[in-house]
């Protein structure tokens, strides 16, 4: 099979071959989307069999985590991504996007936010930090205010809720789909978007908690001169285009693997009970 790699390649026109990447995607490579994809699929593959230990009762799961490892392969999702993200932003916010992302600071803040990313899958991580933020908050300290400036200049909290609830929705319609004679086979879609509507609050309040904790260890090392010129740039035009179109390409990115990964799942638990 390795062989049609390069057989592959020559096949191409090498007009097709020479041309020069999007500047969408010098974008998703400035904020090292594919490093950030590895994460993301960690995180998939613990929480879907996390998930899959709670409906079945089963504890050999290594089929499983092979399942949601490949479903959420960064070679498989980052072309989905990119395309949707290409079709959301326009070349000339790319230019300044990619401006500011390939020089101080931000290409630091890209490092930052991939380490806090990686350190808050740690529950214990995430509750130490969100408690000294909150311990911060009390005391009046300055970037307690900046950071709350950063959430809503992004509107980060309605925008991640936004989308955690179309990606519960699309799981549970995979769940229906993939096996209709088991596990929410008889639910509609109106009964499924109720369901997940009542896990609104707590969804909130889960990603509040998150947002404050991982914009407190990301920018914590970022002087306060820096941070203000990040809050500049996203307060800018093109740095409300391009939150606005990586929320884009990020919400149909999951709710298509959420989808096939409630599918997945209905399929295997019906397996475990044959």
């Amino acid at each position: 099979m390795r062989i049609l790699i390069p057989l592959a390649f020559v096949l191409f026109p090498l007009s097709v071959a020479a041309q020069p990447a999007r500047l969408s995607d010098q974008v998703l490579d400035a904020l090292e989307l594919e490093a950030l994809l590895v994460v993301l699929q960690d995180e998939a593959v613990e929480s879907g069999a996390d998930l899959a230990v709670d409906l079945s009762g089963e504890e050999d799961l290594d089929g499983w985590r092979r399942t949601l490892a490949d479903l959420n392969a960064p070679d498989k999702v980052a072309p989905r991504m990119r395309d949707a993200f290409a079709d959301a932003l326009d070349d000339e916010m790319a230019e300044s996007a990619l401006a500011f992302f390939t020089t101080s600071p931000g290409q630091d803040l890209v490092q930052l936010e991939l380490s806090a990313r990686q350190a808050l899958r740690d529950p214990d991580i995430e509750t130490a930090i969100l408690s000294r933020f909150e311990t911060e908050a009390a005391s009046g300290a300055g970037r307690v205010d900046a950071i709350e400036a950063f959430i809503e200049a992004n509107d980060l909290i309605d925008l991640n809720v936004l989308g955690a609830l179309n990606a519960n929705a699309a799981f549970l319609l995979g769940m229906r789909d993939g096996d209709p004679e088991g596990y929410g086979g008889n639910a509609g879609d109106e009964d499924i978007l109720q369901q997940v509507w009542v896990q609104e609050p707590e969804i909130r309040q889960s990603t509040t908690d998150w947002v404050h904790a991982f914009l407190w260890l990301a920018y914590q090392p970022v002087s306060d001169a820096d941070f203000d010129t990040y809050l500049t740039f996203t307060e800018s035009q093109a740095g409300q285009a391009l939150n606005v179109a990586l929320f884009k390409a990020f919400d149909a990115l999951f709710v298509s693997t959420s989808y096939e990964t409630g599918m997945a799942l209905s399929l295997f638990l019906s397996s475990q009970d044959i």
